[in-house]
């Protein structure tokens, strides 16, 4: 992944964002040798957006079917609770 800082990217911004777009590599944006955002084609963002959006969905499916599966055992379990709690631990 190609890196530049900031002011470069003020300067040479059209020519950065047709790179991008035209070769799909991401480019890294600094500040103060510290990494601040990267630029990735739109269609690269889009795949990954849905790829997460799957995730998320297979997820709260299998929180669902936990649900279903064990809430009659466990009437004061929680199961978004448990996912929060373990989140939150980590």
């Amino acid at each position: 992944m190609r890196t530049i800082n900031a002011l470069s990217l003020r300067k040479k911004l059209g020519k950065v964002l047709d790179e991008v777009a035209g070769g799909g590599e991401p480019v890294m944006v600094t500040r103060g040798n510290h990494p601040l955002v990267v630029l990735v084609p739109a269609l690269s963002y889009e795949a990954g957006a849905a790829a997460r959006e799957r995730r998320l969905e297979g997820a709260a499916r299998r929180v669902a079917e936990w649900r279903a599966e064990y809430a009659a055992r466990l009437p004061d379990v929680d199961p978004v609770d448990l996912v929060r709690k373990d989140r939150d631990a980590r």
